[in-house]
């Protein structure tokens, strides 16, 4: 299911589904046709964190404005490869500023986390350091400068993470969210609602605007609700919130924390017709089109390390064995 990318051309040919692409995002995007990907949704590697002795990786710029630049560059062409109705969602987490001349690496997996000393000379006027021990801002650059570049944001969506890993600081909160942000090409474009339940009376009653403070008032059970019409209720709940409560998850067979599949969910669900083809342009372990195959869509993936061939290899191969067993019976079935 791969196919090698070693230079950046401009070769457009028809899309494959159902495959990953090795090489860099970049040089293979651009292989793809004009208007060929119904969504895309990833995780791109965070600025400043991991080196994962890979050449032309993202994520190791001497600056953050320059990993933004890139980054967009990036989702240029993604946007050049989505359907007018299209799409896209990316998940992206924060660095500290640390302090200089400290790195240290893996011994379990040769991975090399990164603390640079960030002494920046920005082409805007940010001053001439950042300070250690802030926060670089790296979500909020890719946002900005994503709706600079034509892109329309339509959420910010918080990832809260009950489970996350205890911190050593003392001297300020332990993170335990990042962002996912939700743009779209154009106005109008594909999404399918999502609906969450409302499980208590009382955030039934705050939903819809019903009295609290009126101590005589009694608690509205759901049959009542129900009878007021869906005026004030839905009965099937109301539209998810933009704060998604999820654990974190992991993969055996990769070097680290993957996102989880729940978190790809509801926006694969929400972003992508029944027919269309999800892309993933930072596969790594695969996690996108397993969910894409559960929910029956097709999907494309990129990878620049060649060492994810086989961790996604084996994830996924029962998968697409299984998907086309199923689409081999209902042509079947269907021609009967």
């Amino acid at each position: 299911i791969l196919l090698s990318i070693s230079t950046r051309c401009r070769l457009v040919k028809k899309l494959e589904v159902n495959k990953v692409y090795i090489g860099d995002c970049l040089d293979v995007l651009t292989t793809f046709p004009d208007e060929s990907i119904d969504m895309c949704i990833t995780s791109p590697p965070y600025w400043g964190l991991r080196d994962y002795g890979v050449d032309n990786q993202l994520g190791l710029e001497e600056t953050p404005e320059e990993f933004v630049d890139k980054l967009c560059d990036v989702f240029d062409e993604v946007k050049r490869v989505l359907k007018p109705h299209g799409s896209c969602w990316v998940n992206l987490g924060d660095s500290y500023c640390r302090s200089p001349n400290s790195q240290d690496k893996s011994g379990k997996t040769g991975i090399t986390t990164h603390k640079y000393d960030y002494d920046f000379k920005h082409k805007k006027n940010y001053g001439d350091t950042y300070k250690p021990k802030s926060l670089v801002q790296i979500p909020s650059r890719f946002a900005i400068e994503m709706t600079n570049r034509g892109w329309i944001l339509r959420n910010e969506i918080i990832w809260h993470k009950p489970s996350c890993l205890p911190a050593s600081v003392k001297d300020r909160y332990t993170v335990d969210f990042e962002k996912m942000f939700f743009f779209t090409k154009n106005p109008k474009y594909y999404f399918k609602q999502q609906i969450e339940p409302v499980k208590d009376v009382s955030l039934k009653r705050a939903e819809y605007g019903l009295n609290q403070t009126d101590n005589s008032q009694k608690a509205v059970n759901v049959q009542d609700m129900k009878k007021m019409g869906t005026r004030f209720v839905n009965p099937n709940g109301r539209n998810k919130r933009t704060v998604w409560h999820i654990n974190t998850a992991s993969f055996k067979d990769a070097h680290f924390a993957v996102y989880p599949p729940e978190l790809l969910e509801s926006p694969i669900d929400a972003g992508c017709p029944e027919d269309g083809v999800v892309l993933d342009p930072f596969f790594g372990s695969g996690t996108t089109a397993q969910v894409a195959m559960e929910q029956d869509k097709d999907w494309v993936g990129i990878e620049l390390n060649p060492d994810y061939e086989k961790i996604s290899d084996k994830r996924l191969k029962p998968k697409i064995v299984e998907k086309k067993t199923r689409e081999v019976a209902n042509k079947f079935w269907n021609t009967k």
